[in-house]
């Protein structure tokens, strides 16, 4: 594949997606670059921290920036290819940048939870991003270890699947580590019946001809319930899921299942953008 991209604010949650990026990229022979955006620090609604200068912060966050490195080669050698850049901006646009240069495959970064009332206000960066780059962005929760990509659930509807770099990436991931993947979806009101049409152009990519397909009741209306109950009883070793396009008026009286279950989640959430 081509190189991972890992994101990382020096935070407990970011720092864990570096480590579980790195055995992934181990494990996929990829390249993986460490980044970090430096901007200057929002004390509230209105005002920035300007007591530092950008250039001061940068030459700080590249210090931290270089002890990380050292300590990914001491934990994995140097077997890991490892690549790092500390850049002045906002961290998705400058990750879409290298996107839209053909430079990576596949995004890594962390999430933590704040409480309810913060994840449905603000969100995350993590969240945020799943739903606006161009290629797979993997959601690590805080505090899941990497155990490799044997067993994938594949979440589904009643709704065309994006094709195209997202998918490849999934398959090559699924060839990597022969992964048995598990199509699941979560029965609703709207698509009560038990249809997979909407799934065989994927299956055609992945080459399955007898997929492991699984329908769901939802758990009191919240099907996010359901499927993190799956997840749980089957051992999941990760959930993808698709980032679907809304209109203003959906968001403002709806939750998005997808960073919903990105926060919930105990492991890795890929997410495919919808978005082109």
């Amino acid at each position: 594949m081509k190189p991972i991209l890992v994101a990382t604010d020096f935070s407990s949650a970011s720092l864990n997606a570096v480590r579980y990026a790195a055995a992934l990229a181990l494990e996929t022979d990829s390249k993986l670059l460490l980044f970090h955006a430096t901007h200057l620090p929002v004390v509230n609604d209105s005002y920035y921290d300007i007591g530092f200068t950008l250039e001061e912060l940068q030459a700080t966050d590249k210090e931290r920036m270089n002890k990380l490195n050292d300590q990914l080669r001491k934990k994995f050698g140097e077997s890991l290819k490892l690549e790092k850049e500390v850049k002045i901006g906002l961290v998705i646009d400058l990750i879409r940048e290298k996107i839209e240069k053909g430079d990576i495959s596949l995004v890594v970064m962390g999430i933590s939870s704040l409480g309810k009332v913060y994840e449905w206000v603000f969100g995350s960066t993590s969240t945020d991003a799943a739903g606006q780059l161009g290629c797979p962005v993997i959601i690590v929760p805080e505090k899941a270890r990497y155990r490799g990509l044997k067993k994938i659930a594949f979440s589904f509807d009643q709704k065309q699947i994006p094709m195209g770099t997202g998918l490849r990436v999934i398959k090559a991931l699924k060839e990597t580590y022969e992964s048995t993947v598990h199509y699941v979806h979560v029965l609703s009101d709207d698509y009560p019946e038990k249809n997979i049409s909407t799934l065989q152009p994927a299956l055609k990519v992945f080459g399955d001809k007898s997929p492991k397909v699984h329908f769901i009741a939802p758990s009191k209306h919240q099907p996010e319930l359901a499927l993190e109950d799956w997840i749980r009883r089957n051992r999941a070793n990760a959930l993808v899921m698709i980032s679907r396009k809304h209109s203003l008026l959906w968001f403002l009286f709806h939750e998005r299942k997808t960073k919903n279950m990105a926060f919930r989640s105990k492991v890795p959430v890929i997410v495919l953008s919808e978005k082109k």
